[in-house]
């Protein structure tokens, strides 16, 4: 591959909501990790800004609770602290997806408070947020189309930035396969001429 796209950072559009998304993230986190690839926390909000009144009932408090991270997410990123709503998001997803927590935002507090985040307590319940928190989803859409949900990954390439939604993983791959993922997954990105593959899902997150 030529220099021209060597990936020298990552941007990862999520809703903490999406048990796929969750999935991707832990692939993404230990992929960039272990070639020292900077990753960056973007929204992705799957509810489109609907009020929560509007959603049905079962859907509010999960909603409610990525809504908080959201506004987390676009709050740190303004001020370079990705890793922050790194922390978090590993809390509040292994807590949900894994351990079967209830997705609120009191988790999502917790969750903050224990990743030492405290002086964005008000953030997570700042309206004022959700403007950023909509911009992004529509610069992730820039690169997945409309029709395309969470999560959306973009590679920030000396030549530029390529982005996809997905990877969708089930479970993640580790080890070798998850070196070949992502192998995979920056070539097919180096190439102008790619925009989609997909299979049927026989797996569950």
């Amino acid at each position: 591959m030529s220099d021209r796209f060597d990936v020298t950072a990552v941007t990862f559009h999520f809703d903490p909501v999406c048990p796929w998304t969750w999935r991707t993230a832990q692939w993404l986190v230990d992929a960039t990790g272990r070639r020292g690839i900077p990753l960056a926390y973007r929204a992705f909000d799957l509810t489109d800004g609907a009020a929560l009144d509007e959603l049905p009932a079962g859907r509010r408090p999960a909603a409610a609770g990525s809504r908080c991270l959201l506004r987390l997410a676009e709050a740190a990123h303004a001020d370079g602290r990705d890793a922050l709503t790194g922390a978090v998001y590993a809390a509040y997803g292994a807590a949900v997806h894994d351990d079967g927590a209830g997705p609120s935002p009191e988790l999502a507090e917790r969750c903050l408070a224990e990743a030492g985040g405290a002086e964005y307590a008000d953030a997570l319940h700042d309206s004022a947020l959700d403007r950023p928190v909509a911009r992004a989803r529509e610069q992730a859409q820039e690169f997945s189309g409309k029709d395309a949900g969470s999560p959306v990954t973009v590679l920030v390439t000396s030549g530029g930035e390529r982005g996809f939604f997905g990877p969708v993983v089930a479970p993640q791959p580790t080890g070798a396969d998850a070196d070949r993922l992502w192998d995979a997954f920056v070539g097919a990105a180096s190439v102008p001429q790619f925009f989609e593959l997909r299979a049927r899902r026989t797996a569950k997150p």
